[in-house]
């Protein structure tokens, strides 16, 4: 059974919902958490069926219950049972497991993820996935969206105000992907008391560790005021420094200033396991010790440390420019940062790679453009240097001979998922091996993943496959698009540097309409990507096959300071903020701000 849902539209507070299906399927909405169905009032007329709910009779007399209402269909008795499912619905299992885990208390949840166990990997057992999936009889499969209804889901959230205002319900249909990666939609019915502080927060222990954590740190400010210009590189989603924390910190060696400005390093992963309380304390210590803070990336502990004003605080950040959306760019997807409690309002700067990027990263950190430094990137001032990819060639040809006889194709896509805990790549659903490796035999060519670090699940190549396919995701992205004739990627930024080499770039999006609903994008893949977009594995295997490369002039955004060859990136840092010059195109021009 199909429903291909065309339209969903709001007439006061009457959801219309207008769908074809060709064996009479039933659209319904079903709330997972209190197991109950909302039915929809129905006028079909042969395959179209048009259907409304009122929300404010959602159930008998009253509003429809708070929660996340999942558009669905009912499954029939006989297929509701674990049995059945096993045989003929897998992905039905793996979902049962997902809301059962959802139902563990938080705190039980947390110990497992401590342990490595997920939804997947806890010992649920079968009487209880199959008490589940009678339970929850529902399916999302089968039911699709049209791409221009799903272009408009972030247009058809309503907020109800009543009571003078004190008091609102807000409707909000909201694209996800299941643990299959299966599309579906949720209408969230939320209630809301009007709040007059929303800089306050609700109090709970997390609100009352960030107050102990700040209280913290102006006390170890006081006692561990800095001795002089000290420098700190601090990191929180690694344990090694970025490329750009590395070169601004070995430039500042090389100038001889580090005896003037002395540094302090500490890098650590608080996504990978649980903290202690004395890490985040070393932490703190280290920014009381500081005069110059310099971090790459999300770090959360600035979260609940705010710098006092003699502190400059500067996100030296990794990417260049790409499409998907971050910080505040997602504000209102899951994942998006506090409007008030955020670390990114807490960058006294934050580098970008060119004038032109300003507004861009003005909207993801939700900072002033006049706190942007087009700097350039610092990984990136040797990037270019003959000798230096010479080397590097020389090095990849020495460790993987094979580079040297066909076409380097790497694939280097971003991650799926909110954040580093999450992250992931459907491999199943995007990657057909047994194609890309006769590509690859047919054209002479090697196909290399080169997988994003945040995704702990490498590619499963099937051993007759990999002479042809490698999996070099321990190797670092810039080192390979060196010995790379081809980049293939994504949403992600990567191509900003392969750019820098002039190698074409492709673009493989089978996702690109769900996942601009569901994770954002900020700008369209298909209006600025500098290169062949394609949609489905079919069209990017041809496209490789035929070496079918669009040469498309990027936008001058996309290009990266270093080809000025106005000096390097990692001075005009040191100079801009360490020293306080006015660096030739750093800054904002007065009568543009």
């Amino acid at each position: 059974m199909t429903i291909v849902i065309e339209d969903i539209a709001w007439e006061r507070a009457l959801l219309h919902v207008t769908y074809r299906t060709d064996e009479g399927a039933t659209l319904m909405l079903f709330r997972a958490k209190s197991k109950r169905f909302a039915t929809l009032r129905s006028r079909v007329d042969g395959e179209r069926v048009e259907a409304t709910l009122n929300i404010m009779q959602g159930i008998g007399r009253e509003p429809l219950e708070d929660g996340e209402w999942i558009f669905c269909r009912r499954v029939p008795g006989a297929e509701a049972n674990l049995a059945w499912a096993c045989t003929e619905a897998p992905d039905r299992v793996s979902v049962a497991k997902k809301m059962l885990w959802d139902d563990l208390p938080p705190i039980r949840q947390r110990k497992f993820k401590r342990s490595r166990v997920d939804f997947s990997t806890y010992p649920f057992t079968d009487e209880q996935i199959d008490r589940d999936l009678r339970e929850r009889p529902i399916t999302t499969r089968g039911i699709r969206y049209t791409d221009e209804l799903i272009g408009r889901f972030d247009q058809l959230s309503r907020v109800f105000r009543y009571v003078g205002g004190k008091y609102a319900c807000a409707a909000s249909l909201i694209p996800s992907v299941d643990v299959t990666d299966y599309f579906f939609v949720k209408l969230a019915i939320d209630y809301y008391v009007k709040n007059r502080r929303p800089q306050t927060r609700k109090f709970s222990l997390r609100q009352l560790e960030k107050r102990a954590f700040s209280l913290y740190y102006q006390i170890a400010r006081r006692i561990l005021r800095p001795q002089g210009d000290v420098v700190l590189f601090l990191k929180e989603n690694g344990e090694v420094p970025t490329e750009n924390m590395a070169a601004v910190r070995d430039c500042l060696i090389e100038r001889g200033m580090e005896q003037a400005f002395p540094i302090i390093e500490r890098y650590r992963n608080t996504f990978k396991e649980r903290q202690n309380l004395g890490s985040w304390l070393k932490d703190i210590n280290a920014i009381a010790k500081s005069r110059f803070v310099f971090i790459d990336d999300y770090c959360p502990v600035f979260n609940f440390v705010d710098p006092d004003d003699a502190t400059v605080l500067t996100q030296v950040w990794h990417a260049g420019v790409g499409f998907k959306s971050v910080g505040y760019a997602r504000f209102g997807i899951a994942g998006s940062p506090d409007p008030y409690q955020s670390a990114h309002r807490r960058y006294d700067y934050a580098l970008v790679g060119n004038e032109k990027l300003r507004d861009i990263y003005s909207e993801v950190f939700g900072i002033e453009e006049g706190a942007l430094l087009a700097t350039g990137m610092p990984r990136l001032d040797h990037f270019l240097d003959d000798e230096h990819r010479g080397k590097v060639q020389t090095m990849l040809w020495e460790k993987y001979p094979w580079m040297r006889e066909g076409r380097i194709i790497v694939f280097a896509p971003t991650f799926r998922g909110a954040g580093q805990t999450t992250a992931y790549y459907p491999y199943n659903e995007y990657i057909d091996y047994g194609a890309l490796w006769e590509m690859c035999e047919q054209t002479n060519s090697y196909f290399v993943f080169e997988m994003h670090h945040f995704i702990e699940e490498r590619p499963a190549i099937p051993p007759q496959y990999r002479n042809r396919l490698k999996d070099l995701s321990s190797e670092g992205l810039s080192e390979l698009l060196y010995g790379a004739d081809v980049l293939v990627t994504d949403y992600s930024s990567c191509f900003y540097d392969c750019l820098l080499l002039q190698k074409p770039v492709v673009f493989y999006v089978p996702d690109k309409v769900e996942y601009s609903a569901t994770r954002g994008v900020q700008r369209s893949v298909d209006d600025m990507a500098p290169g062949v977009v394609c949609d489905t594995f079919d069209e990017f295997i041809d496209v490789l096959e035929r070496a079918a490369y669009q040469s498309v002039a990027p936008d001058s955004s996309m290009i990266d300071r270093c080809l000025e060859h106005s000096g390097s990136a990692a001075d005009r840092v040191i100079d801009a903020v360490l020293l306080e010059k006015e660096v030739p195109g750093v800054r904002l021009a007065r009568d543009a701000s």
